[in-house]
Formats: structure tokens, C-alpha cells, sequence
């Protein structure tokens, strides 16, 4: 039995035999402890619910941004162009293009523009129709005062059937983007580089350097690398 004065209130916990003094700010701080705890689990699947809900209602899933990382690390005036050849086994009857970039952006299709826009926020157009079938080519131009020339698209038809077209891996790039307005995706010099997420100046407050930095992350190199000529390759 361990008697103590009750003029300082102190509780008693036994350990191994012996009496150890713990301070009521222990249980408290305890407290504290666990409820900051719960509050950034919560705070972290809220996060994640939300994400969550964003990309089941995003009208351009599965579209991916794309950059070209050279451009981007400039952190200069920069018009880049992206390119993308595919093939239509049917027609499709009923195209629709929806898009977003940053800053000012057009795409085209073998050559004849479909859209124009500027700013955030994806835009919705619904084309003349049909697209025949066989070989063709997207390209998209994006334009910015610092660099970060960004665009994600996607190319279907509103019936929801057959083949979409969508950025992502497999687009050519260049920081000319004559290049690719004279020669298409031929004249792609480089990959382009698909975003994590948009680290794009209207998005983000963050530098340019450190926004490329924590969302490009290791696929810099495997993404936007030079393409070898063919002489380079042999």
C-alpha cells in the first residue's frame, strides 16, 4: 500500500513492484495526441474520397496531361506541338472533342483545326462528322509565357462506341512546332512528357521548377528523352 499527500494530486501506477509517479499531463497529451491523429487520417481520406469523385466525374478520363519537359525547365516563352497517329478500323460517326490546356491551345486533325481555347477547364466540341476510316493525324499546339505548354485531350464519339483517342504515353513533342505542322509526328523530336498531375501555373502557386520537380518526378528521363534519328540508332 502506497499512502502520498493530497495536496499534490498525483496517480499512482504500479510497474514490475515498484511505484511510479505519472503526471496527469501524460493522459492529456495522450488525448491530444490521439485526436490530431484522427484528424489527419480523416483529413486524409477526405483527400482521397475527393480525388476519388474528381476522376469518376472527369468528362476527359482517361486523358492524361502531356508537356515537354525541356520547354518547361526554360521557364521562357515556349510554343509546343504534339502529335499522335492512329488508326480508325470504322467510322466514327458522331465526334466529339473535348480539351483543356494552358495556356493557349488549338488541335487539328490531318491538318484541318477543330478547336481553339485558352485557360483552365476542360471544353466540349462536337464536330462534323463522320471521321472515315484508316490513318490520321492529331495535333495539338499549346503555347505559354514560362514555359509549362500543357494539354490533355480526348478525341471519341458521343455514341461512346468504338475507338477514343486520348493523351497520354505515345505522343510525340516538340519546342518547334513547325516541325510538326510541316512533317507530323515524323518531325517529333522528343516524347512528350505525361504529368502526375498539371503543374501548371493556373493551378498551382508553386515555382516552376519545384511544381516540374515533385510531379515529374523519376519519369522525366523515360518520358520526355530525345528519340534517336535513325542513323543515331544503327
Amino acid at each position: 500500500m502506497v499512502t502520498h499527500r493530497s495536496e499534490a494530486p498525483v496517480t499512482i501506477r504500479e510497474v514490475s513492484g515498484d511505484t511510479t509517479r505519472v503526471s496527469p499531463l501524460r493522459g492529456l497529451s495522450s488525448s491530444r495526441g490521439r485526436a490530431a491523429t484522427v484528424l489527419v487520417l480523416l483529413a486524409v481520406f477526405g483527400a482521397a474520397a475527393q480525388g476519388a469523385w474528381r476522376r469518376a466525374n472527369d468528362p476527359l478520363r482517361p486523358a492524361r496531361w502531356i508537356g515537354l519537359w525541356r520547354a518547361a525547365a526554360k521557364a521562357l516563352p515556349a510554343e509546343v506541338a504534339f502529335a499522335k497517329e492512329f488508326d480508325l478500323p470504322e467510322p466514327m460517326r458522331r465526334p466529339v472533342l473535348e480539351a483543356e490546356g494552358d495556356r493557349d491551345w488549338e488541335v487539328a486533325l490531318d491538318g484541318r483545326v477543330l478547336a481553339k481555347g485558352s485557360g483552365s477547364g476542360p471544353r466540349r466540341f462536337e464536330l462534323p462528322g463522320p471521321i472515315l476510316p484508316g490513318s490520321h493525324l492529331l495535333v495539338a499546339v499549346s503555347s505559354h509565357p514560362t514555359g509549362v505548354a500543357s494539354i490533355r485531350l480526348r478525341l471519341r464519339d458521343a455514341s461512346g462506341k468504338g475507338k477514343s483517342v486520348v493523351t497520354g504515353r505515345g505522343w510525340g513533342a516538340d519546342d518547334d512546332a513547325s516541325r510538326i505542322r510541316d512533317r507530323g509526328r515524323k518531325g517529333a523530336r522528343y516524347r512528350a512528357m505525361v504529368w502526375g498531375r498539371p503543374p501548371l501555373s493556373s493551378w498551382s502557386a508553386s515555382p516552376v521548377t519545384s511544381s516540374l520537380s515533385w510531379n515529374g518526378g523519376s519519369s522525366i528521363d523515360v518520358e520526355s528523352s530525345r528519340i534517336p534519328s535513325r542513323a543515331e540508332a544503327q
